[in-house]
């Protein structure tokens, strides 16, 4: 069995990663699969509490018949993300998804991880494995999207917004707001600008975390959803990150608007790729290029795996490129730096050793 586990201190967006790209790899591997959670664990949480229970996953109020997989029994790990103290039963290894920093003459930032595909985490990785990282690769996903797709179908839906008239602008604050992903005014108007030349008719309204900050960067167009209603999310106090505090109403709410939206503009916000990823009904979606250095990059993609085709990109001179011309672009600028080369990218396993922590089972 592949285990992975989802903590407290990741929002939805990432929770769904670690739950479904591990899925895809166990079943690649022809492995049983299971998420490692506390049931015990009450809808309170707490960060100090590193397993999350299934009433604590982020999104059981509208993804409430997600598979978690076969039961995980027994592990400790003290914190989050990193080796375990002690291992799940019957689980011999630990295996933690490859990272390369950038060098640089590439990013001026220290410790950035270029987030590669890991060819020998997706097809060499041993049964009965502990595995933990981001996860936020597409080729770890996109042969099984048709699956994901009914997996992730939300039991909330919202239509009011899904029209050919109406573009979802997706506004992700909160701590978001201190990254170097995040967006500044300029790229939502430019976005809004850019859908305006498909339907001069187009209307807009900004589904957010943070309404307050969504206003100032955004005032152009109102609020809707979540945000907009008087009820709280009953799970409010466990979708802040620590940096804020989310006062919205329940988050299924904008996760059906986008995920049902004909026309979106959206952050970097892992919370925003899953329903537009699976948005069946879309027709435009655009995303800041170079996804999570938007503002940054003079031309690498961080992560590095992270481009749909079929979405298309704004850069911060209003450019804009459908993705497979956004790969083929990349794949031009990656020849000219020797990192990726030596990294051995897209062409064989990484280069990294590929150690798997051998580790006594918990008894």
């Amino acid at each position: 069995m592949i285990v992975s586990e989802i903590y407290n201190g990741s929002g939805l967006g990432n929770q769904l990663w670690n739950i479904i790209a591990p899925r895809c790899i166990a079943e690649h591997r022809g492995f049983r699969w299971g998420v490692r959670r506390d049931t015990t664990n009450s809808a309170q949480g707490s960060s100090k509490i590193p397993s999350v229970g299934l009433k604590t996953f982020k999104g059981c109020q509208f993804l409430p018949h997600i598979d978690f997989g076969d039961e995980v029994i027994g592990g400790v790990t003290s914190v989050e993300g990193q080796e375990p103290d002690r291992l799940p039963d019957g689980i011999q290894y630990y295996a933690r998804e490859r990272t390369d920093e950038y060098p640089t003459s590439i990013h001026a930032l220290q410790n950035e991880d270029a987030m590669f595909y890991d060819d020998l985490l997706y097809n060499t990785i041993p049964d009965n494995t502990k595995v933990d990282g981001t996860f936020q690769r597409l080729r770890y996903i996109n042969d099984r999207k048709s699956d994901i797709i009914q997996w992730l179908n939300p039991s909330i839906e919202v239509r009011d917004y899904s029209s050919d008239d109406f573009c979802v602008i997706q506004f992700r604050g909160g701590e978001y707001l201190i990254t170097s992903a995040w967006c500044p005014p300029e790229y939502y108007k430019m976005a809004a600008d850019r859908m305006l030349e498909i339907n001069p008719n187009m209307k807009f309204g900004v589904i957010t975390d943070d309404p307050e900050n969504a206003k100032k960067y955004i005032p152009w167009a109102p609020i809707i959803g979540a945000s907009a209603m008087e009820t709280q999310d009953p799970l409010a106090h466990l979708q802040g990150s620590g940096f804020y505090e989310y006062k919205g109403g329940p988050i299924g709410i904008d996760y059906s608007i986008l995920h049902n939206a004909v026309h979106s503009i959206i952050t970097s916000s892992t919370f925003a790729f899953w329903p537009a990823w699976t948005n069946t009904k879309a027709k435009n979606i655009i995303a800041p290029k170079y996804w999570n250095d938007y503002k940054r990059s003079n031309g690498y993609w961080r992560g590095d795996d992270n481009i749909v085709d079929d979405w298309l990109y704004i850069d911060t001179t209003g450019a804009i490129m459908n993705g497979v011309d956004c790969k083929e672009e990349y794949r031009e600028y990656r020849k000219q730096h020797a990192f990726y080369s030596d990294c051995l990218l897209y062409t064989s396993p990484s280069p990294r050793d590929a150690t798997l922590s051998r580790m006594p089972s918990s008894a």
